[in-house]
């Protein structure tokens, strides 16, 4: 079919390739063009993630009183749904003292956190949920996967999160687990200011961290030059196209034993350009600190309104980890037989979080709204990691380890521009038209990456003897990485209502488009240390690499680049979307809602050779296109006033990431393994059932229960590849198919029930918890490049049983406020096994929190908050045996807050 977008015209340069391979697709010209494209191209342009369609807006409910009414004010929000959805206001979210967007969802039902970062709805990965920002899909700033990182939205400038697990046709049809709509704050009925401060402090900063000399501006989360390439090595780079030594001979006129010698003086000269102030140290780390301030106001013109909201908030902390790595094979019958084996990992992590917001609202009248909104993100980590113990080369030795450092500094940034309005049309019997047009831009930077290794000699009761820098002609690897993503989403919606005797119709359409462009690179460059001597090796590595060592011939310093091919990609995707729907409440009894939603979706990703440009691989088996039709239907039985009941079914689609199509190795940074894309990734076609009762109370309370069921054709699944060797080198597959199903029950009750002076005592408590019991199953087929253990067994992160608690207190003056907060999921797999290994699997995390506030003064909050009271640690194991294991400590708190 042909695309329902009018493109007009454009110039098919070298930075519009991967555009114009999709816009052959559309007009079904695709392989003669882009192969003529493909030709033209030294460096393809780019697309990004994806924008979407709004969900079905709803205005915030404002409820005045105990911090129980805001639960049971998002319930009667989330009881106003057409679909299956859980909703969390920000009272929710400050009062159990969550930092940000992940910790706050991993209390919904049926959700949990992976590393922090990723959000598992009803135990399907992260790529099975979607992201929207007030309605809007925005890129992700995370290179390995589609989804956005939810720890980068500060809980200051969240109002409330909606988590749809049922599909609407106003979605993306890409949609999996569920769709979680982040709305920002909206602008106020009044002035109004607020600030707060706070700290906090971690068990294991009691130990010290490690450090490295850094640049000026690291304080602010960003590099000032100290990290990054120069640019006299970039200008060597593009002059001569290799640092090899007879590539750059040639640059000079040819090869000659004297360009030669020429070649090895720009070489090493080359090397002194890098950065190389990167000895390790201990240092004591400080609290955890943040601010933040807001300021909004409402201005009357006539009958006309202006509002106008703005927010900044900063964090800076510094964290210790410490953690446990093994892997392993199997050599007879079923034992495990170590690969390498680090027990002693110190893992410290600086990190700076920088957010802004600034929107504004015009009100013509009742009728006709317009708002735009600006947000910024970004998210600065640098990670240093000292690791003590064996590899592969060392295990076997008693009197041999390695100690390898990991530096890892990368500036993870977002910034979305949105226009929106909304419109009523009363001579057009009520129309309603909503529109939006957002503009946005994800980079990732990290300007160094460094890695290298010392070896040390113990004696035979393990004291330290001597420690030597490797030597070898990749002692050192540095690697530099870029990428940008920027998306444009225009989409509209147009609702019209209609009343019959006992009917109350809405009648909808809409049609969205969005445009998504990745340009991606990678450099890396590798030391020889083979010349020097074991007097050399043994010193600081700033005292290795001084400029007089470098500058040395005798000691044949040589700089290499060993940027693989295809390490550089550009990609492009492009979706045309319209949908249809229709919405009857019969006698306020019955709620129908029935949709289609077709889209026509293109996808090509195109990787590149970093010294040439030119396209690796055949450029006509890169394009993607697919297009369908994507029904939803929602029934609702309002059987009595206080208790309905749901049912819902959809066809959806859950599509590879950008990155996943491209084969390419790069490092998961959650994970540290090695991953490689696979190019002949199919899409994941799913079938979705819901059915839930719920029941809301006047006093508050309320209760649900539900069952889910979803059927999925070729689910992608993360598979460990041959020949690891110690190094977990993982692709991705299609499974044959796959299903999840479960049940799901939650409920918010004040203890009010009770009588004489133990009922007086908890009338001012609440619960709300959660739980959800599921199962999964995928059926995979035999691999010829992954020898599978299992090729039936559970989805990859899915977790058998979610279980969430809260136990709230609110006093009868309000002055008083403490929460108890409770989350564990079952173990889940982190990856699958292979040459006869079983499964590795994730074990339960037991999280149990405290927050209590106090008000001090008039809209004053002083607020003491401790995270992981049990000291859990997070595990994953293999048939019994550790492979990863992290100490995450213990977290105090204390904030105040202050509102005028």
């Amino acid at each position: 079919m042909s695309s329902l977008h009018p493109f007009g015209p454009f110039h098919l340069n070298r930075n519009r390739v991967t555009r114009a391979v999709l816009l052959a697709l559309s007009a079904s010209t695709a392989l003669p063009l882009t192969a003529a494209v493909a030709q033209e191209a030294a460096a393809p342009a780019v697309t990004s993630p994806a924008p979407a369609s709004e969900t079905q807006a709803v205005e915030r409910i404002n409820v005045s009183g105990r911090l129980l009414s805001s639960a049971a004010a998002t319930a009667e929000e989330r009881r106003q749904q057409p679909f299956v959805a859980e909703l969390l206001g920000m009272d929710q979210i400050s009062r159990a003292g969550d930092g940000n967007a992940a910790a706050a969802l991993r209390r919904v039902t049926g959700l949990t956190l992976v590393k922090d970062k990723f959000i598992y709805v009803r135990g399907l990965g992260e790529r099975y949920s979607s992201t929207l920002l007030n309605g809007a899909q925005v890129p992700s700033p995370d290179p390995t996967r589609n989804v956005v990182p939810m720890d980068m939205f500060p809980a200051g400038i969240i109002e409330s999160m909606v988590v749809q697990k049922s599909y609407s046709p106003e979605l993306p049809a890409a949609f999996g687990g569920g769709n979680i709509n982040i709305r920002t704050s909206s602008i106020p009925l009044d002035q109004v200011f607020s600030f707060s401060v706070g700290t906090e402090y971690n068990s294991l900063s009691s130990d010290k961290g490690l450090e490295y000399t850094g640049g000026g501006d690291d304080w602010r989360g960003r590099d000032d030059g100290t990290r990054g390439l120069s640019e006299a090595f970039r200008n060597a780079v593009t002059k001569y196209g290799s640092l090899d030594l007879v590539t750059i001979a040639q640059g000079l006129g040819g090869v000659s034993a004297d360009n030669l010698a020429k070649a090895e003086l720009i070489n090493r000269n080359l090397g002194l350009e890098m950065n190389r102030q990167l000895d390790v140290n201990e240092k004591s780390l400080g609290p955890a600190y943040d601010a933040s301030m807001s300021w909004g106001n409402r201005f009357d013109i006539g009958e006309r309104v202006f509002g106008v909201m703005a927010g900044v908030s900063y964090d800076q902390s510094s964290e210790n980890s410490k953690d446990q790595e093994r892997y392993y094979s199997i050599t007879t019958g079923t034992e495990l037989t170590p690969l390498n084996r680090y027990d002693n990992i110190l893992r410290t992590e600086h990190q700076v979080k920088l957010s802004g917001m600034l929107n504004f609202g015009f009100e013509w009248d009742n009728n006709h709204r317009f708002e735009t909104s600006s947000i910024y993100l970004q998210d600065t980590k640098d990670r240093i990691k000292r690791k003590s113990g064996d590899s592969i080369e060392t295990i076997n030795e008693a009197n041999r380890e390695n100690e390898f450092y990991n530096i890892l500094y990368e500036e993870r940034s977002m910034l979305s521009n949105q226009i929106r309005g909304k419109h009523t049309l009363d001579w057009a019997g009520d129309l309603n038209i909503d529109w939006q047009y957002t503009d946005a831009k994800a980079e990732r930077t990290a300007p160094g990456e460094v890695e290298y290794l010392y070896v040390r000699t113990l004696d035979d009761a393990g004291k330290l003897q001597s420690k030597t820098m490797r030597r070898s002609d990749n002692a050192v690897i540095y690697q530099f990485g870029d990428m940008q993503d920027n998306t444009e989403n225009v989409s509209w919606n147009a609702k019209y209502p209609l009343s019959t005797e006992k009917t109350e119709w809405t009648f909808s359409a809409g049609y969205n488009y969005f445009e998504r462009q990745r340009d991606a690179s990678t450099a890396r460059y590798k030391f020889d240390t083979r010349g020097f001597s074991n007097d050399d090796l043994s010193l600081a590595y700033s005292q290795v690499f001084a400029d007089a060592n470098i500058q040395n011939a005798a000691k044949r310093f040589q700089i290499s680049d060993v940027t693989g091919d295809a390490d550089d990609y550009k990609a492009a995707q492009m979706i045309d979307a319209a949908y249809v729907s229709m919405e009857a409440t019969y006698d306020y009894t019955w709620r129908v809602n029935l949709g289609v939603r077709y889209e026509d979706f293109r996808q090509v990703s195109i990787p590149l050779n970093p010294s040439t440009g030119a396209v690796q691989g055949d450029i006509t088996k890169m394009p993607i296109q697919e297009d369908d039709l994507y029904p939803a239907l929602s029934v609702t039985w309002m059987r009595t006033e206080e208790t309905q009941l749901r049912f819902g079914f959809s066809e959806t689609v859950v599509r590879p990431d950008l990155r996943e199509v491209t084969p390419v190795l790069f490092i998961d940074p959650i994970t540290d393994f090695k991953v490689m894309g696979f190019a002949d990734l199919k899409s994941t076609d799913i079938k979705g059932y819901d059915m839930r009762f719920e029941s809301y109370l006047d006093s508050g309370s309320n209760y649900s229960i539900g069952v889910f069921y979803k059927d999925m054709i070729n689910p992608i699944e993360a598979v460990e590849l041959k020949g690891s060797d110690g190094n977990l080198l993982m692709s991705f597959r299609n499974a044959l198919a796959g299903e999840v199903y479960g049940i799901e029950a939650e409920m918010l009750q004040k203890l009010d029930m009770f009588e004489g002076s133990f009922g007086q005592f908890v009338d001012n408590f609440f619960i709300n918890t959660n739980l959800t019991l599921s199962k999964s199953e995928i059926e995979m087929q035999a691999l010829g490049e992954s020898n599978l253990t299992n090729l039936v067994r559970p989805l990859t992160g899915h977790s058998k049983n979610v279980v969430n608690f809260q136990l709230g207190y609110d006093s009868d003056n309000e002055d008083h406020t403490a929460t108890l907060t409770y989350n564990v999921f079952g173990k889940r797999i982190a990856f699958a096994g292979i040459d006869g290994k079983d499964d590795a699997y994730e074990q339960p995390f037991h999280s149990l929190d405290f927050t209590y506030s106090y008000t001090v003064l008039p809209e004053g909050n002083l607020k003491f908050s401790v995270k992981n009271l049990l000291n859990e640690e997070t595990e994953i194991l293999q048939q019994g045996e550790i492979l990863q294991k992290r100490e995450e400590g213990v977290s105090v708190g204390l904030s105040y807050s202050q509102k005028f």
